[in-house]
């Protein structure tokens, strides 16, 4: 994990187990037994190309557990998004605690008090925050204490981080906080789109493709006579505005929408004006 990741950002334990059946059987618990299909209205996932409508149709079969032993955390974040093709994406990400006999170790939500003073589009967590007036004075923070079994629904562009678990160095216990996440799936409900990019799309998507690029390229180079920290840092922070300018979508869209249609009323204002003014 510290090759993948800058470790003053996460520094916990991974693995990822791909199992269909087990996604199969969230999935059923989710939509019989808690009715999530009727809970959640909004079905349109974050990101480009995003008309028409969806509906929820799984679990991803990718489950990543979690550990985190004393002192390992996961530092303010935003999850990546699940998305096979551009006809079928995570909608949500699933949090499942699968303990909680430790102090601590809380999931903390941060959710920003006030509009920032510029776009957030294409910056970095760090950018980010700084932009909203810093982690402290400008987020309100909800705090969520594992329970056992319990499970966190949200969306990927929540702002969270993972606290490191105070666990008693002497009890018998197991002596780390596990999780296990993945992703609720929708797809598009109508005819197959694939990325039918808009015009008002399509700038922001090849900036978000030349940052991917980018740390791919630096990433294939990592082992070159160079700094693996760095190289890290640089990756992690190329990736991370490669992936934040898709979650300004479709918002940006409706935005530009909302001010065209504004546009349009005050343009019929003024030419029927007009005749009495002349």
């Amino acid at each position: 994990m510290n090759k993948q990741y800058d470790i003053r950002k996460r520094n916990n334990s991974r693995i990822v187990i791909f199992d269909d059946r087990f996604a199969r059987t969230i999935w059923r618990r989710l939509k019989f037994s808690h009715k999530i299909t009727k809970l959640i209205s909004n079905l349109t996932p974050l990101g480009f190309s995003v008309q028409g409508k969806w509906k929820m149709c799984g679990v991803n079969k990718a489950m990543r557990l979690n550990k985190y032993n004393k002192s390992e955390y996961f530092s303010p974040h935003k999850d990546s998004q699940y998305a096979p093709s551009g006809d079928e994406r995570s909608l949500l990400s699933l949090i499942i605690y699968l303990n909680d006999d430790f102090e601590n170790g809380q999931t903390k939500f941060y959710f920003p008090k006030q509009l920032p003073k510029s776009s957030i589009r294409g910056l970095t967590i760090k950018e980010e925050i700084e932009a909203y007036g810093g982690l402290e004075h400008g987020y309100e923070c909800v705090a969520i204490k594992p329970k056992k079994g319990h499970v966190v629904l949200f969306t990927h562009n929540i702002l969270h981080e993972a606290t490191a678990p105070n666990i008693d160095d002497h009890s018998n216990n197991i002596k780390e906080r596990v999780v296990l996440r993945t992703d609720v799936v929708v797809k598009r409900k109508e005819k197959p789109l694939g990325f039918a990019l808009s015009s008002n799309e399509i700038d922001d998507y090849h900036a978000c493709l030349n940052f991917f690029r980018e740390a791919q390229q630096i990433e294939l180079k990592m082992y070159d006579n160079c700094n693996d920290t760095v190289k890290a840092i640089d990756i992690g922070e190329l990736y991370e505005r490669s992936l934040f300018i898709p979650y300004c979508y479709p918002h940006i869209l409706h935005l530009k929408s909302e001010q065209s249609i504004i546009n349009q009323e005050e343009e019929k204002k003024l030419i029927e004006r007009l005749p009495n003014e002349i």
